[in-house]
């Protein structure tokens, strides 16, 4: 009797239709486009999404760079009581015709923005600004918390001048100054780097990236320049008057908002439309005389005053801030705190017009070429100077 011989035939059919029939199934499945540690890959897109610091749906289909940074070890002032800190960093991008667009993720678990805040001392009726430095005792405790703002910064290679950046991006241009206890950015002559920088009291109100570039500063000096600007900025709120009846100089703020409570920065318009009132004199008790009439005395308002590790809720802002124009406004933002961390979202035109900075210095580097760009970032943690940082990351374009 002959035994059939139709199962080595019919089962492979059955198992390649079986395969098909899964592969058909899982089409409609949502594609997960990847994690990486080095590389971040922009998509192109044709709807790209609405910056306002709320992540769409949208962004789902874009590769996740993850990584970590971290403050490196630098035997220096500023860089003291952050050494070793860092937080994790996720961050996407897609490209248009014109943009290209980015998400910036981390994890902070405290949102900072009382960025050197001026109050009273009522020990010796003097107005002052809370430091931007954490306090140390003699032995290296820390004893007071720094009072700054949460920043953000990118940074790349402009036309491949910088030597060495492949390896070490943002670090080839940061160099120690044994005589000031400080670390700044210069780079050779001829090398050229752009860095957006976020900054959360200061440019993050006006929905904007500070623009600004690194270019090479004869003798060494700091070679961090800021766009070039039309107009716009910030400003430090900070004035000069003569004690009324006395010839003491002291420092005190410019302006203030009457009766507003927990605010961190004053705008322009607040200033145009009368809502924030200018300090036109200080007596010797510390009481300050407002444009228009009115007075502030802080030894009767004692909201003015340090509330134990924090300021009062009238603490006064340390800046006043305006919308820039210009090349320094070239990236819009929007970002918010969710509790846990920072959702940053940004973009600026594949090209810009690169206009020639200090000595003819290019300001931007230009994507219009879609080739990739090594780059690295940093995260201030309520930090002025010192940040954690991950150089040698990867921006790639997809086809």
């Amino acid at each position: 009797m002959k035994r059939p011989i139709a199962v080595p035939i019919v089962l492979p059919a059955i198992t390649a239709l079986l395969i098909i029939t899964s592969c058909e199934t899982n089409n409609n499945d949502p594609i997960d486009p990847g994690t990486s540690t080095t590389e971040l890959l922009s998509k192109r897109v044709s709807d790209p999404p609405l910056i306002d610091g709320i992540i769409d749906a949208i962004w789902d289909e874009s590769q996740v760079l993850l990584t970590e940074t971290v403050v490196p070890s630098v035997d220096y002032d500023n860089f003291q009581g952050y050494v070793g800190d860092g937080t994790e960093v996720k961050i996407r991008s897609m490209y248009d015709d014109t943009f290209i667009y980015f998400l910036a993720e981390w994890k902070d678990g405290k949102q900072d923005a009382s960025r050197e805040t001026w109050y009273f001392d009522p020990a010796d009726k003097k107005w002052k600004q809370e430091s931007r430095y954490p306090q140390f005792d003699q032995d290296g405790n820390k004893i007071r918390e720094p009072f700054y703002e949460d920043k953000f910064a990118i940074l790349y290679n402009i036309d491949n001048s910088v030597v060495g950046w492949n390896t070490a991006s943002c670090y080839a241009s940061c160099h120690s100054v044994p005589e000031e206890q400080k670390v700044r950015h210069y780079t050779r002559e001829g090398e050229f780097i752009d860095m957006w920088h976020w900054k959360s009291v200061r440019t993050e109100p006006n929905g904007q990236i500070d623009d600004q570039y690194q270019s090479y500063v004869e003798g060494g000096g700091n070679g961090r320049h800021s766009d070039d600007k039309m107009s716009g900025g910030y400003s430090n709120n900070i004035q000069t008057l003569t004690v009324t009846g006395t010839s003491e100089d002291v420092t005190v703020p410019l302006y203030y908002i009457p009766e507003r409570g927990s605010y961190f920065w004053i705008t322009e318009e607040e200033i145009d439309n009368f809502v924030a009132k200018k300090i036109t004199a200080v007596d010797s008790d510390g009481v300050l005389s407002v444009e228009g009439g009115g007075i502030i005395n802080p030894n009767t308002e004692n909201k003015y005053q340090r509330d134990g590790e924090a300021v009062g809720i009238f603490g006064i802002p340390s800046i006043y801030t305006a919308k820039l124009s210009g090349s320094r406004g070239d990236i819009s933002s929007s970002a918010s705190y969710t509790g846990e961390g920072w959702i940053l979202e940004f973009k600026r035109k594949l090209t810009v017009d690169s206009s020639m900075g200090v000595n003819g210095d290019k300001q931007d580097v230009d994507f219009g070429s879609l080739e990739d760009q090594v780059f690295g970032i940093g995260v201030f943690d309520n930090a002025a100077i010192a940040h954690s940082i991950k150089p040698g990351l990867l921006l790639r374009f997809e086809e």
